[in-house]
């Protein structure tokens, strides 16, 4: 078996489902086989086994930031999407009870920064106008898949540094079964 068969094995077997990994299964299956004629293991066979493993770790390691599709972009998004990830953002400004100019500011620069234009800087002002109905707000970016997006988005429009804003996330980022490392990864991305 070459180091690409490994591979091939290893990642094929991502499409498994329910903690089956019949591919990892196999390789140990392999290696609790008795070797006929050698005493140890050959060079090539702890080669190969040895990158397999190695990058079967750092995949492992990194695959939130893989299989978590990250980049905000108003321009690809339905107006529909763009719409609620607005309000959310107007929510996650209103969390603390006001909206600055700090927020104000930083959530114009935020728009600009994923894309937004003209038109969705003021559909965003007339929402910060509105008070936002944050559970119904939640239940819909549930429906539509925009998890990520929509606790990105809150990111973008939030002041971290009060303690009602980081309470505001955390509720967010549980109400939406973000994993821990998940929002800490939105996070890191979106810190402003």
């Amino acid at each position: 078996m070459t180091g690409f068969d490994l591979i091939g094995k290893l990642f094929g077997s991502v499409r498994d489902r329910d903690g089956q990994a019949k591919a990892l299964e196999s390789l140990a299956q392999e290696a609790a086989a008795p070797s006929r004629g050698h005493v140890g293991v050959e060079p090539g066979r702890a080669l190969e086994v040895a990158l397999g493993t190695k990058l079967l770790d750092g995949w492992l390691a990194n695959r939130h930031q893989i299989l978590v599709p990250h980049t905000l972009n108003f321009q690809a998004l339905s107006s529909d999407e763009g719409h609620l990830l607005l309000r959310i953002m107007a929510a996650a400004a209103q969390a603390d009870g006001q909206v600055d100019l700090r927020e104000s500011r930083q959530i114009q620069l935020a728009l600009q920064r994923v894309g937004a234009g003209a038109a969705e800087a003021e559909w965003l002002d007339t929402a910060l106008g509105e008070l936002q109905n944050l559970a119904a707000l939640l239940a819909e970016v549930q429906r539509m898949g925009l998890a990520t997006h929509a606790y990105a988005a809150a990111l973008l429009a939030i002041n971290r540094r009060g303690p009602a804003n980081q309470a505001f996330l955390t509720y967010m980022a549980a109400r939406l079964g973000l994993a821990a490392d998940v929002a800490g990864s939105l996070d890191r991305r979106y810190r402003s």
